[in-house]
């Protein structure tokens, strides 16, 4: 180590992780109430996780009775879910946060609404196979005619994420398809999106032990 680094110590080589962490826990009661002040705060934040690296973002869950979540997300970027879990691997002990990488599994239940689209899970109905390693999708969706189709997609691509998780969208599945319900899905050997998440982890999980 050189003189300046004898007398400064190793600051100097703080990690992105760790400067993120340190400007968090110093400004956690502000975090944990952002509503006070949400578009300051959550420009602040975001421009500090800009810092470790461009493509990640985040979200907060409600308020239970431990605090609330911090869920670091690459917004389904996969060049940047290593830098999710390295910035997730470093966070210390923060009293009232529980780190979460990635955007996790949700409830379906209530659908999607987007702009003037409402888009349920009985809207949906799906056809799994192999592709390679991973699974292949189609996603047959209901009254696909009278819909915006970009919109239609990305309604179910959001119901999506919910049933499986993103981390799980982004290395469990190959293709990903849309295509309109046919009047009679079951007859074509559809299942209802309600059964999407277990149909999903068993053929992955089969398809891996072919592998192995």
């Amino acid at each position: 180590m050189n003189m300046i680094g004898k007398f400064f110590g190793r600051s100097s080589s703080i990690s992105p992780e760790e400067v993120f962490w340190r400007w968090f826990s110093k400004n956690s009661s502000r975090l944990l109430d952002f509503e006070a002040d949400q578009e300051r705060i959550f420009d602040e934040l975001s421009h500090q996780l800009s810092q470790v690296h461009p493509d990640l973002t985040f979200e907060f869950s409600p308020k239970f009775e431990f605090g609330r979540e911090f869920v670091i997300s690459a917004d389904g970027i996969r060049d940047a879910f290593h830098a999710v879990e390295r910035l997730a691997q470093n966070a210390p002990e923060l009293p009232h946060w529980k780190v979460v990488a990635f955007r996790p599994r949700r409830s379906i239940e209530h659908g999607i609404r987007l702009g003037s689209l409402s888009l349920g899970s009985d809207d949906l109905w799906f056809y799994i196979e192999a592709d390679g390693s991973k699974v292949g999708l189609t996603l047959y969706i209901a009254y696909w005619e009278n819909l915006d189709e970009k919109e239609a997609r990305l309604a179910s691509f959001l119901l999506l994420d919910n049933a499986l998780g993103e981390y799980d969208v982004e290395t469990k599945l190959g293709f990903i398809e849309c295509k309109p319900l046919p009047e009679d899905p079951e007859r074509f050997g559809l299942m209802p999106f309600r059964k999407l998440t277990a149909a999903v982890d068993a053929l992955f999980a089969s398809l891996t032990r072919r592998l192995h």
